[in-house]
This record gives C-alpha cells, sequence and structure tokens, in this order.
C-alpha cells in the first residue's frame, strides 16, 4: 500500500501567503471604507478621554467589510493607547450574559475561582476593574442577532447611568433588529445607526488585486480572472468573493499549474454546497425560515404556522424576514390570484 502522505506540497510556488485569503486576515489597508472607518474611529474616540461615546449600531448586508472594518480600529486603538479595554464577542459564539461576561474577563485576565460565580457576581468583578483602572471598556458585539436576550443590555446601560463604563459598537445584517430591543435599553444606550453598502464591481475587482498581489505568486492571475470572480460573487460580497479566488487558486495549484484560469473558478463553484448557512451570516430567525423552506415551496400561512411553533412572533415579523431572505437573494416569491387587497405568496428557496 502506498503512504497516502508521500508527495506533500513542500511549498507552493503558486500561493505564496495563504492567510492573506483566510477569513479572519485582517489587512492593513481597507480600500472604499474610508468614510466609515473615520466614522466609527469618531463615535469611539470620546472613550480615550473617559467621555460618553456613540454608541454605534452597524448593519449591512454579509461581505461589506463590517467585521473587518471594526477589527482594524480595536489594532489601531490598542496601538495607539492603553486607556480603553477592547473587547470583541461573535454573539453566535458567545450569545449569553454569562459567556459574554466571561470574554470580558479573559481579555480583562482576572482570576476567577474556581467554584464558579453567578452572573452578578461577574460583573461586580467587571465594573471593580473599570474603577480601579479608570479604563472603560468598548464592547463590541457582532452577529448581535445571535444574542438570546437582551438581558446584558439592560444591564450595561443600568452601569452607565452610574458612571461611564462602557461604549457599545453592535453589528449585524440585520437592520430591523434595534426595532426588537426594549424601549428603555434603546433610549438609554441611544444608538447611533450606520449602513455598509454593498461593493460594486470596480470595487471588488480592486479588493481582488490587492489580495492576490500579495497572496499569490506575480502572473498567476490576470485581470479578467478578477473580474470574473468578482460578478460572480452574489450581491457584492467580498467575503465570497475572496474566498472563491482562494479555492481557484488552490485548484490551479493542485492541478500543478503555475496560473490560474478560469476554468478553476467554474471548478470550485461547481463544488460549493448550495446552502452555507454560517458563510451567508443569517438571523436566528432568517435560519429557521430557511429550514422549513427546505422541505419544498409552502403558501405564506403554511409558514408563519410552522414559524410560530419554534418562535412566537408576529405575522408581519415574519413577514419582514422573509423580505429580507428574497433580497439576499435566498429565496424567490410569487403571487396567487386572489380577490381583494390580500394577495397571498408562496415561497421557496433559490
Amino acid at each position: 500500500m502506498p503512504n497516502y502522505f508521500d508527495g506533500t506540497d513542500r511549498g507552493s510556488s503558486l500561493i505564496v501567503s495563504e492567510e492573506v485569503l483566510l477569513p479572519d486576515f485582517v489587512p492593513d489597508e481597507l480600500m472604499h471604507r474610508e468614510r466609515e472607518l473615520q466614522a466609527i474611529a469618531d463615535s469611539i474616540k470620546p472613550l480615550l478621554t473617559r467621555r460618553t461615546p456613540t454608541n454605534l449600531f452597524i448593519h449591512g448586508a454579509s461581505g461589506t467589510g463590517k467585521t473587518t472594518c471594526v477589527k482594524y480600529l480595536i489594532k489601531q486603538l490598542m496601538e495607539h493607547s492603553s486607556a480603553v479595554l477592547p473587547v470583541y464577542v461573535n454573539c453566535w459564539e458567545n450569545p449569553t450574559q454569562m459567556s459574554i461576561y466571561n470574554r470580558i474577563v479573559e481579555e480583562m485576565r482576572l482570576p476567577l475561582p474556581r467554584r464558579g460565580l453567578a452572573a452578578d457576581e461577574i460583573f461586580d468583578r467587571i465594573m471593580q476593574f473599570v474603577r480601579n483602572y479608570k479604563k472603560p471598556i468598548l464592547l463590541v458585539l457582532d452577529e448581535m442577532d445571535g444574542l438570546r436576550h437582551d438581558k446584558l443590555l439592560y444591564v450595561v446601560a443600568r452601569s452607565n447611568e452610574q458612571k461611564l463604563s462602557f461604549g457599545i459598537v453592535g453589528l449585524s445584517n440585520n437592520k430591523a433588529l434595534l426595532s426588537k430591543l426594549d424601549s428603555r435599553i434603546r433610549s438609554s444606550l441611544r444608538f447611533s445607526e450606520m449602513e455598509f453598502a454593498q461593493y460594486s464591481e470596480e470595487q471588488l475587482v480592486s479588493i481582488l488585486r490587492l489580495r492576490a498581489e500579495r497572496a499569490l505568486a506575480p502572473g498567476s492571475f490576470d485581470e479578467r480572472f478578477l473580474r470574473k470572480v468578482a460578478r460572480s460573487a452574489e450581491c457584492g460580497s467580498a467575503r465570497v468573493a475572496i474566498e472563491r479566488l482562494w479555492k481557484a487558486a488552490k485548484h490551479a495549484e493542485k492541478a500543478g499549474r503555475g496560473k490560474i484560469m478560469l476554468q478553476d473558478l467554474e471548478d470550485a463553484l461547481g463544488a460549493e454546497p448550495e446552502f452555507k448557512l454560517p458563510e451567508l451570516k443569517l438571523s436566528s430567525e432568517e435560519v429557521l425560515l430557511v429550514e422549513i423552506l427546505k422541505g419544498g415551496e409552502l403558501g405564506s400561512s403554511d409558514i408563519y404556522e410552522r414559524f410560530i411553533r419554534k418562535n412566537p412572533m408576529t405575522k408581519r415579523q415574519i413577514r419582514n424576514y422573509l423580505e429580507l431572505l428574497e433580497k439576499k437573494g435566498i429565496l424567490v416569491s410569487r403571487e396567487l390570484p386572489a380577490e381583494g387587497m390580500l394577495r397571498p405568496k408562496m415561497f421557496k428557496l433559490r
């Protein structure tokens, strides 16, 4: 029997810096987001002198650079000053009040007793740290729709009423998320909203060119190929475009070629699964609707009935999520003939 690890690649002549094409990479230059970067930085700056910041809610489609921009600014903030403690939390990975407290404690490097502490005890430790070191916390809540309830925000809002302790930056694909929050939380935290628009084809091409120049060997790609990758990315998503550039490069490398061909991209696209929910960065409500529709085409009344069994909501709220999924190109709808003002719809996954 052969050893299946024989012939393992000891170094690629095509991909010279693969990390540049991976999802968590934060480049040292962000293109086409200068205005957004400046606005986010301006909202955070007051924390440096222990003044009240502008809490931000950033929304926009997946792949528009929301997370990358905020991580880029966190890095700059840490290089500039130690007067603020930035804490980044992905709320899908840390959906509970306790898990987010633990993330904050990790960044503070506070030892906790082995017996464990209740949530309010941990929060008391966090507040004591803020008071002792006079260091407010910049709490970044990415995928904010992943929070299971808004008690965390309520506690943070109450603590800020007594003394400035937190600045909040929330990120989500769901523009309507703020409207779900308790009115007391909204009035206390007073979020300002910022929308990240989708990238144009030309912007995507320039982003891909910069990544390709840093990640791939000279002469291994051309402008025609980059434009084809940009056009393949749904909804102007830089995340999708960069991933497809990486997959096409890996495909060409595996075939032993020194240049990526259009066929490499076609083969990479053909190997993609039909739905990749984690990469689509959908809200929990959107994921539930996709799961319901995986069984085939359904009418709006059937969708409402199945949805409400697992997540009690009004028909208007469910309809809003259906419209969001349709705008993202994940599902399609058609109207049924009917008399009167109400026209029932049928929905199915694209």
